[in-house]
C-alpha cells in the first residue's frame, strides 16, 4: 500500500491559532504530546513504511514537514515530499501523488488529510486494512457513524450492500440543521474526506470524468501540469460522478477541526459545570457554553457573556459568536488585503 498525505492548507479556520505560514495540521494543541501532521504520520507508519508515504504540500511547508517527521525519530524521505507550484485543490494533489507512485507500479493508494484527529487509531488503521479488497474494483471512501447533526460536514447516502460496505447512492452537500437531523435519522454517514483505491482505477475514472485534468497531468513537467489543470476538488471532479464509489461505515470518534466549533466539541471533556470549555485559570462568572484558548499565562475574566469563542495570542485576539465561527476565513481575507 502506497500513502498520500495531504498537507496544504491557508491556515485560515483557526486563525488566530494557525495562520498560512503556521497551518493548524503543524499545531501541538492543549494536551497534546504531537502535532495533528505527527499523528497522521503515526497512523500511516501502521499500514505503510516512510518510503511508500507521499507527502503533498507547498515550498512554504517543505521545511516545516521534514522538521516534525525528524522531530519524531525518523529521517525524512526528501522525494517524497512534493511541492506543489500552486494550490489547485484536491483532485490535482491527489494525481500529483499518483503520477509519483507509478513510477514505481500501481498499487493500492490511500488518501488521508493532515489535519483530522481520530479517537481511536487502532480502529482507524483496521477500517482502511479492511478496506483493501473492495478497493480492488471501487473507489472507497470513508463514512463516519454521525453522533449528532452536524451542518458542517458533506453526508453520504449508502445504497446497495458490497461486503463490509455499500454502493454510494448519493453525497450531500453540508445541510441546514433540519436536513441533517433528517440525514442522521434515515442513516446517512459524514463524509471525512479519507479515500482508498487502485492507482489504475482512479486515473481510469479520472480520464473518463475529470478529462482536462487527466490531460493536464500528461506533461512531463510538474509546473505544466499544474498551470494546466483545473482547479478542482476530488468529491466534485470524481467521487459525485464517478458509478464506482463504495462507502464503508467507521464507528469511530472524528473531527477534522474545521472551525472552533468542531475544536470545542474535541475538548468537551475539559467542559465545567456551565460547559465552558477553558485551558488555564481563567475566572469564568456567570457565563454558560464559551470556548476560551490563551497563549502564556496572562489573567482573564468572563463575565455575564454566553456562546463566545475568545482565541487570545500574543499578537492577534478573535471574538465571536460560536455559530459564526465558519467566517473566521473572512477575517483573515481581510487581513490578507491590508498585509496584515
Amino acid at each position: 500500500m502506497k500513502i498520500i498525505i495531504l498537507a496544504g492548507g491557508s491556515g485560515s479556520r483557526l486563525w488566530p491559532l494557525s495562520r498560512s505560514k503556521y497551518p493548524k495540521q503543524f499545531l501541538k494543541l492543549k494536551g497534546m504530546e504531537n502535532s495533528i501532521f505527527q499523528l497522521t504520520i503515526m497512523r500511516s507508519l501502521k499500514l505503510a513504511d516512510l518510503e511508500d508515504i507521499y507527502i503533498v504540500t507547498n515550498q512554504e511547508y517543505r521545511f516545516l514537514i521534514s522538521g516534525q517527521i525528524e522531530e519524531m525519530g525518523y529521517q525524512a524521505v526528501d522525494k517524497n515530499i512534493l511541492l506543489e507550484p500552486e494550490a489547485k485543490n484536491t483532485l490535482p494533489a491527489i494525481m500529483f501523488g499518483i503520477n509519483e507512485i507509478q513510477k514505481k507500479g500501481e498499487d493500492i493508494v490511500a488518501v488521508f488529510p493532515s489535519d483530522h484527529l481520530f479517537g481511536s487509531p487502532e480502529k482507524f488503521v483496521d477500517s482502511i486494512k479492511n478496506a483493501k479488497q473492495l478497493a480492488q474494483d471501487y473507489l472507497v471512501t470513508f463514512g463516519v457513524l454521525p453522533d449528532l447533526p452536524e451542518t458542517g460536514y458533506g453526508y453520504i447516502k449508502p445504497g446497495k450492500p458490497l461486503g463490509d460496505g455499500y454502493l454510494v447512492e448519493e453525497f450531500k452537500e453540508k445541510p441546514d440543521i433540519l436536513t441533517a437531523k433528517e440525514y442522521v435519522e434515515a442513516g446517512y454517514y459524514w463524509n471525512c474526506g479519507i479515500f482508498l483505491f487502485h492507482s489504475s482505477l482512479m486515473v481510469e475514472e479520472v480520464k473518463k470524468y475529470s478529462l482536462d485534468v487527466y490531460a493536464a497531468f500528461q506533461q512531463p513537467n510538474i509546473s505544466e501540469c499544474f498551470a494546466l489543470t483545473p482547479n478542482i476538488s476530488i468529491d466534485y471532479g470524481i467521487m459525485e460522478r464517478s458509478n464506482k464509489v463504495a462507502v464503508l461505515p467507521m464507528d469511530i470518534k472524528w473531527n477534522d477541526l474545521g472551525s472552533f466549533l468542531t475544536f470545542y466539541d474535541e475538548y468537551s471533556s475539559k467542559q465545567d459545570e456551565n460547559s465552558n470549555v477553558y485551558f488555564n485559570n481563567e475566572v469564568i462568572i456567570n457565563a454558560n457554553n464559551n470556548l476560551i484558548y490563551s497563549e502564556g499565562d496572562k489573567a482573564i475574566g468572563i463575565i455575564g457573556v454566553d456562546d463566545l469563542v475568545i482565541i487570545d495570542q500574543k499578537d492577534a485576539l478573535l471574538i465571536c459568536q460560536k455559530d459564526e465561527t465558519q467566517k473566521v476565513k473572512d477575517v483573515v481575507e481581510v487581513l490578507k488585503k491590508k498585509k496584515r
